[in-house]
């Protein structure tokens, strides 16, 4: 069938045959593993160590999710963050007056989180373990 179509189509029809193969399922297990409930445990930073409860849940945008209560402040307080394989960016955000960005990672159930909050005290500098 190939061999009867132009060059250009050619390109086009394996171009569209490998992006297609997309597993839109197996992207959408891997956002399930950070949804839910978690207690995070704080242990550096200027309130370390501390143990409190978060929510991750999902937003409208396909990677993106909210994460409620961070930084011990409540569920009113939700930051957005983009999950991409094992790995979740919090881009600069001002939450409630307070300035908050970081990095983290998932590895077997377990979530390390890395953020930085300003409240226009100063940086603190948290480390965070979440776990179910």
């Amino acid at each position: 069938m190939l061999k009867q179509l132009p060059g250009f189509l050619k390109l086009a029809v394996v171009f569209f045959l490998l992006t297609s193969c997309v597993d839109d399922a197996r992207l959408e297990d891997n956002l399930a593993l950070w949804v839910g409930s978690w207690t995070c445990n704080e242990i550096e930073g200027d309130f370390a160590p501390q143990t409190y409860q978060i929510e991750i849940v999902e937003k409208v945008d396909y990677n993106e999710v909210a994460i409620k209560g961070l930084y011990n402040q409540g569920q009113l307080f939700s930051v957005d963050a983009e999950i991409s394989g094992g790995s979740i960016f919090i881009p600069s955000q001002t939450v409630q007056q307070i300035n908050i960005e970081g990095t983290g990672s998932l590895d077997n159930s377990e979530i390390t989180l890395f953020f930085t909050a300003n409240d226009g005290s100063g940086p603190d500098q948290v480390e965070a373990i979440l776990y179910r």
